[in-house]
């Protein structure tokens, strides 16, 4: 009889821990953002982000990777996205774009962080564009097609002519790298700077 008894409070102790490691990994879930390393954009995201786009005027944004998603009451989806101004031969950027839907469907922009690639490349450090400038600067142009092996890469950004040509190459974690190739094919990592999409997301003040 003890023995049964026993075995009966093992079982219910077990399953109670088994219940609240189950709640803190919801909660875990719910308050910070999920990383999707694939870049793959599911048919969620692009309904919201189509939603959310729906009247926007003066510039087009066409989603390029799902970077992550965050729970909240509803989800927030962090995309990056090809930007181009609505203007005679402008030049496509790049942008982090936040885009939230509510627990009805309804999708709002959060929030719009465009990337200057030529100053992230210079300072090590994620710098979002001129608002009004929106380009890529230094002579970056958006370039999905380059081939140039990086570890961990997910997709080929921009490249830029120089004596050589350097790269920008988008890789799990969320990560930029940044490559020069010389004139005979052989490449180096120059540098890496990581995307906070967690900050990204939040509007600039001032």
């Amino acid at each position: 009889m003890k023995k049964w008894i026993a075995m009966v409070l093992l079982a219910v102790m077990l399953l109670s821990l088994a219940a609240c490691g189950q709640k803190k990994e919801e909660a875990a879930a719910v308050g910070g953002w999920t990383l999707n390393d694939s870049g793959e954009l599911s048919a969620e995201a692009k309904a919201a982000f189509d939603k959310a786009m729906e009247g926007l005027m003066g510039v087009n944004y066409t989603p390029v990777a799902l970077l992550g998603t965050q729970l909240v009451s509803g989800t927030n989806y962090s995309i990056l996205a090809e930007a181009t101004v609505v203007y005679p031969d402008a030049q496509p950027y790049y942008a982090v774009v936040t885009v939230y839907e509510d627990l009805q469907g309804k999708a709002e922009i959060r929030n719009i962080a465009a990337l200057d690639l030529g100053r992230i490349a210079e300072s090590g450090e994620v710098v979002s564009a001129d608002a009004e400038n929106g380009q890529l600067l230094g002579g970056w142009t958006v370039d999905r097609d380059g081939s140039v092996e990086v570890e961990d890469a997910v997709l080929h950004l921009a490249s830029q002519v120089v004596s050589g040509i350097n790269h920008c190459v988008l890789c799990k974690g969320w990560t930029l790298k940044f490559v020069y190739e010389n004139l005979e094919g052989k490449t180096e990592v120059t540098q890496s700077v990581a995307l906070d999409i967690a900050g990204l997301s939040q509007p600039v003040e001032g």
